[in-house]
């Protein structure tokens, strides 16, 4: 367990204990680390992309492709991680994609990358995250205490919200100065740092935990995953949420570009805006999150960050009827962004937060990857019945439609009383 015991001799929970928990800021560092390295690599591989294709197809390809393990692999890595030894799991993991990304930048320098390899390697990478994952998450209950879960959970989402943004910030610049391949040779770098220090966290695992399980016991261990899944309602009911959200975002994102040229009639700037304004909402969002926590249950966070969620899509087409007046529609457009991220983090630390307090330590692993694999697996689905509904209907629409669906769902959602704690 952790080093100190949270709130010791004291009622209240602050930063401050989460700071004591000596072993758990190990792996928020390694966690700030990796995602240093992801918000570079995010902006590096697209740049790799075009510059090896010179096509939006393959970049689809590739995206589609990173996340077919998540989808299909994570249940069963997350039922398999339960019966190893989770810290191993992690520096293993982290190692195999810090070499896989130094071989890309290498054979990109030697001239030697084309799309298929580039397609292999993204796959061995995203199959190793799809185990990194689960023991990640089934690790926390060994260094965090409990009832540092608001603070812990919350200040690890604001310190690699915050230094995402640094990233992104960062990355056009390193590949303009020094190249694409020192983008990802500084993504590579994270993971072995991001091992290093994971390999001196003290779990108090038994290093031999090693079980081998045939596929038979897979299965078994996955079904008791579902069976408990399905008898805990509230937990369930955590799953759906985090599968509706995720499906709520796809327009979002994947429809930005039309959004941006076609509704709202800006240039690319808009982008930067609308994703600093988000993420940055984020980071507040996660740091305000064991305040909020202390004077709102969870079903009313819930409630305020879809409506929030809802009436940002709204508000981004109605900016469209401003287009001429570009510094009104840069300014509603920031400030909605940020606070529609605020909303928005609020309402995934709430549901983090209470999955880790409601979730069973035993199941933590398996349970996560199934939430995981059903949010991911959305995605696609939703990517295509937008992808149909752009050929019939405008992007204007497509947001009003999602916009004033999704608002009636968290309404009903916030009348029928539906449990979240």
């Amino acid at each position: 367990m952790s080093d100190e015991n949270c709130a010791k001799g004291r009622m209240t929970v602050g930063y401050g204990d989460v700071f004591r928990q000596k072993e758990y800021m190990k792996l928020i560092f390694a966690n700030v680390i990796n995602r240093f390295g992801d918000s570079i690599d995010y902006v590096a591989f697209t740049w790799l992309v075009y510059s090896l294709t010179g096509s939006a197809a393959w970049s689809a390809i590739i995206f589609g492709i990173n996340r077919v393990p998540t989808i299909f692999l994570q249940p069963f890595a997350g039922a398999m991680v339960e019966n190893w030894n989770k810290k191993t799991v992690m520096v293993l993991n982290d190692i195999i994609r810090g070499v896989s990304v130094s071989l890309v930048a290498v054979l990109f320098l030697l001239h030697l990358l084309n799309p298929w390899i580039l397609l292999a390697f993204t796959l061995v990478i995203s199959s190793a995250e799809a185990f990194r994952g689960p023991a990640g998450t089934a690790v926390l209950p060994k260094i965090l205490d409990k009832e540092c879960y608001d603070f812990g959970l919350s200040l690890n989402s604001t310190l690699t919200n915050v230094i995402e943004l640094a990233g992104l910030a960062l990355a056009g610049g390193i590949i303009a100065l020094f190249g694409i391949h020192t983008a990802i040779f500084t993504d590579a770098v994270t993971f072995f740092g991001s091992a290093v220090i994971i390999l001196f966290i003290k779990t108090g695992e038994d290093i031999n935990t090693y079980q081998k399980i045939n596929f038979n016991e897979y299965l078994d261990t996955l079904k008791g995953g579902i069976i408990y899944l399905k008898k805990n309602s509230i937990i369930f009911n955590f799953v759906l949420l985090a599968m509706v959200a995720n499906a709520i975002l796809v327009p979002l994102n994947s429809l930005q570009a039309p959004l941006i040229k076609n509704v709202l009639k800006q240039g690319e700037l808009m982008l930067s805006v609308l994703s600093f304004g988000m993420t940055a909402g984020l980071g507040i969002g996660s740091a305000l999150y064991p305040y909020a926590a202390k004077k709102l249950n969870t079903r009313v966070i819930v409630f305020m960050g879809g409506i929030l969620l809802s009436f940002y899509y709204l508000v981004l087409v109605l900016c469209g009827y401003l287009s001429y007046y570009k510094l009104i529609v840069y300014a509603v457009c920031i400030i909605t962004s940020l606070i529609t991220g605020c909303a928005l983090s609020l309402l995934i630390s709430a549901l983090n937060v209470q999955f880790m307090k409601q979730v069973d330590s035993e199941y933590l692993a398996r349970v996560g990857a199934i939430m995981s694999s059903g949010c991911v697996g959305a995605i696609p689905v939703v990517s295509f019945l937008i992808g149909i509904l752009t050929k019939i209907v405008s992007v204007s629409v497509i947001f009003y439609a999602i916009g004033g669906l999704s608002m009636i769902f968290f309404i009903i959602l916030y009348l029928k009383k539906v449990r979240f704690e």
